[in-house]
């Protein structure tokens, strides 16, 4: 006895056809459903993520552990830092005096 596969069957029920003339007649309406379901479970997300979050004490204390470390302040690089900010402030405060005028090439007393 021949069997008929499950694919054989589905081939001559499915016409390329009668597919797209119920896609000319119902897109707008798949459109819109594709939309609200999008819409709907964006919503729901959001929902759930801002009002129904459920950490418990252990997992919130887990996370500020590894995400918020205290960090080692090197106070000797931060006063090196420091002075060698003021001292480039000291430097460009400084008016450069003109020891030859750059029109003429000559010397100013």
């Amino acid at each position: 006895m021949w069997k008929v596969s499950f694919f054989e069957k589905l081939l001559k029920r499915f016409s390329m056809k009668k597919t797209m003339f119920s896609w000319y007649r119902h897109y707008k309406l798949l459109f819109f459903l594709g939309f609200l379901i999008v819409f709907g479970y964006g919503g729901f997300s959001w929902y759930q993520h801002l009002y129904q979050y459920q950490w418990s004490d252990e997992s919130k204390k887990q996370f500020l552990e590894t995400n918020f470390k205290e960090t080692v302040f090197q106070e000797s690089t931060f006063k090196d830092t420091v002075a060698r900010l003021k001292k480039q402030t000291r430097i460009h405060e400084e008016s450069p005096a003109l020891k030859r005028d750059i029109f003429t090439g000559q010397t100013i007393k």
